[in-house]
């Protein structure tokens, strides 16, 4: 089981911020990018991760957000996961090149995204006590 308060969360979701501000360590950042290059730089410094950095259905040009936690490791080999974020940074690029997320959406659409990120965050919750 791991420990909520080492764990911490990278988003620039405002909701997923205001959620677990008072839990946890949260990492708010600006862009869906962002939050990607954060996560690898804390993957490389040897955190592991607790949640997939491309969760849901939704190409990374789709949502504007993401929220992605990871965990302090141990020393054990973080290649899979070096590997995995090098990969959905590369994924998240190639969308930007091949269909750019729009500059902006609607407020209602906007908060369906929040709200589906912070569902992803939500049920991934209980597994950290």
């Amino acid at each position: 089981m791991y420990e909520r308060e080492k764990a911490i969360i990278i988003t620039n979701n405002d909701r997923v911020f205001e959620a677990y501000k008072d839990e946890m360590q949260v990492i708010l950042k600006q862009t869906y990018e962002e939050v990607l290059i954060a996560t690898r730089d804390m993957v490389y410094d040897r955190h592991i991760l607790l949640t997939h950095p491309q969760a849901s259905s939704l190409k990374p040009n789709q949502t504007p957000y993401r929220s992605v936690i990871v965990y302090p490791g141990s020393g054990e080999d973080a290649m899979k996961a070096i590997l995995l974020i090098e990969k959905c940074l590369e994924v998240y690029r190639r969308w930007q090149v091949i269909a750019p997320s729009p500059a902006s959406y609607p407020k209602k659409v906007e908060d369906d995204f929040k709200t589906i990120d912070l569902s992803i965050v939500q049920n991934v919750m209980p597994r950290i006590v």
